[in-house]
């Protein structure tokens, strides 16, 4: 069982606690259940803290932006493994990624194309491949058109090899929209083998699968969505590369933030914590009207029945509100809320500058110690 007293007490509060172990063990049952024609990939955008854990095993790893790539670089990860994809790419960006001859560089736009046309053409020294991304009708990705235009292209440079088509539309769908999904990436990629004589190509595709944070079921040990997906794809003729990112990341991180301060009236009582929604982002919480799993560590032991609270946080904005109608026994100041399945998105995607409240530590448990992976860091230097 781990302190987050003890953690609180050493290190302060709020905070990030990552699992080492739950983000391997994460990766190892979904490769379980795949079928052999599809590799896993994780897009760390997710939490690009889980990419040191997760580098020596056998997926490929997608990154989205030249920060991104600066922090595989920084932490060891073979450019073997590196899908290099993102919507915006400037000429240097693709040029750098060709220079570390990265797995893969997903191209977006006509002009990643050129791009990489170009950087081929200055300094030809190896096989690119490279995946097309086909746009599920919003900015990402290219049209049909478009696309041909570019396979055309690239059938001219035969040290551009390509390896696929790339195929993402969003997070937590539905199976049905996968099942059609999947049905329309096939018998796309079936015409561009006809039109185009393009053999073995892959699909490269983002299933989105759900990850159900308001659930009262252990969703850590949950694949249904999973096996009912890799039983889609199974006999497909087609070989997948399968991005997740959510799915992977969720499990594996936890959120600390202490009560500041208790207070309320005969309607409304209210627990002030030290984090708030700069640091929490639950998919479809919807204003806190949807409670996840946590766990109320108190100070003292109370007999008493529990009474609803709403939890808000520490920005100056009647948004900060985290959770409405939550449960607690006599909550004091000092007390924890543990929460869980936070390892996804939150860590990176909050407004960490509003108001220039201290960027929360990150800490990893690895079974055997707890390190630092990120100091709280006063974020007042950046706003002025």
């Amino acid at each position: 069982m781990t302190d987050y007293s003890s953690l609180a007490q050493k290190y302060g509060s709020p905070f990030y606690l990552l699992n080492k172990k739950d983000a391997l063990n994460r990766i190892a049952e979904i490769k379980k259940r795949l079928p052999q024609n599809a590799k896993l990939c994780y897009a760390i955008k997710a939490n690009a803290f889980l990419t040191d854990f997760l580098k020596d095993q056998d997926i490929l790893f997608e990154v989205c932006s030249p920060g991104e790539l600066s922090i595989c670089e920084k932490i060891g990860l073979s450019p073997d493994k590196i899908v290099f994809s993102g919507v915006v790419k400037t000429a240097e960006d693709v040029k750098r990624a060709y220079s570390l001859k990265v797995n893969t560089i997903t191209l977006e736009s006509p002009a990643h194309c050129n791009y990489l046309l170009d950087a081929v053409h200055e300094n030809n020294n190896h096989e690119q491949n490279v995946i097309l991304r086909l746009t599920g009708g919003n900015q990402f990705g290219m049209s049909e058109e478009d696309l041909a235009d570019c396979i055309t292209k690239i059938q001219k440079q035969p040290s551009i090899k390509i390896r696929g088509i790339h195929f993402f539309t969003g997070t937590q769908k539905k199976f049905k929209t996968i099942e059609e999904e999947i049905s329309f990436i096939e018998n796309y990629c079936k015409k561009l083998q006809a039109d185009f004589g393009l053999e073995n190509i892959e699909i490269e595709y983002g299933p989105g699968l759900p990850y159900e944070y308001f659930s009262n079921q252990n969703e850590k040990t949950n694949y249904s969505a999973l096996e009912d997906f890799s039983n889609l794809i199974k006999d497909s003729k087609f070989n997948y590369v399968i991005e997740l990112g959510r799915y992977i990341a969720s499990p594996c991180g936890k959120y600390v933030t202490k009560i500041m301060d208790v207070k309320g009236d005969d309607k409304n009582k209210y627990c002030i914590i030290d984090g708030g929604i700069n640091h929490i982002n639950y998919y479809g919480q919807m204003m806190g009207m949807r409670i996840p799993k946590l766990e109320h560590i108190a100070k003292n032991n109370s007999t008493t029945e529990p009474e609803n609270y709403t939890i808000a946080g520490s920005l100056c904005t009647t948004a900060d509100i985290v959770l409405r109608q939550l449960p607690l026994k006599s909550p004091s100041i000092g007390d924890l809320l543990v929460f869980d399945d936070i390892g996804a998105y939150s860590i990176t995607e909050g407004i960490y500058l509003f108001l220039s409240h201290p960027l929360p530590l990150v800490l990893c448990d690895d079974g055997q110690s707890i390190t630092v992976l990120r100091k709280s860091e006063e974020t007042y230097k950046l706003n002025s």
